[in-house]
């Protein structure tokens, strides 16, 4: 039997002071991130889709509020899918804004760990657990979890056993993009990647 997960990255956030927000509270779409949801939801609004999971951040349940109305289902939070956690949370996102922060220096040191936060390992543990649950739960149908942009590069690397570092500058994870993977088994019979132009 097919399974088919959809992970989908939240809608681009409305972030004027251009910091790095992590799991900072408060963060909510920008209203093209509202677009990108909309055009992730007319992407699967023909999916046979049995749940819509998510982070319990405001930008992904916001997310997942618009993918699911299609379908007319309820979101469910799982924390499993919250952002990656950081050391660098409420600094500017530029090189300059570093530089001026000297004492989180140190946790730049090991990018493959990463050293700032969260290491990949820690991160597919959880995500592969919510996928195994959430395909559990949703009883042969489709899945959906809607997530944040290195967890859903690191499980999608786990699902298709991929073998290059789930950096975000190695792959594609736009906001509001919606990654397909089908399996049989833990066998990829394929997979896809959409993202709208919004």
């Amino acid at each position: 039997m097919e399974t088919v997960i959809h992970l989908v990255r939240h809608g681009e956030v409305e972030n004027p002071k251009g910091v790095i927000y992590g799991r900072l509270p408060g963060y909510n779409l920008s209203e093209r991130g509202k677009r990108q949801a909309a055009a992730a939801a007319r992407h699967l609004a023909a999916a046979d889709v049995g749940l819509v999971w998510t982070s319990p951040l405001e930008r992904a349940q916001e997310t997942a509020a618009i993918v699911a109305e299609p379908h007319a289902l309820d979101v469910t939070i799982d924390h499993r899918l919250i952002e990656s956690d950081t050391t660098l949370e409420g600094i500017g996102r530029t090189l300059g804004a570093i530089l001026r922060s000297p004492h989180r220096w140190w946790h730049l040191r090991n990018p493959l760990r990463p050293s700032w936060g969260e290491s990949f390992v820690e991160i597919q543990t959880r995500m592969v657990e919510a996928i195994d649950d959430a395909v559990a739960a949703a009883g042969g149908r489709d899945v959906v979890l809607v997530s944040h942009q290195t967890p859903v590069l690191v499980a999608r690397r786990a699902l298709t056993r991929g073998r290059r570092p789930p950096w975000a500058m190695l792959s594609e994870c736009a906001t509001g993009s919606v990654t397909t993977v089908v399996l049989d088994g833990r066998r990829v019979l394929r997979s896809s990647y959409f993202a709208s132009d919004v």
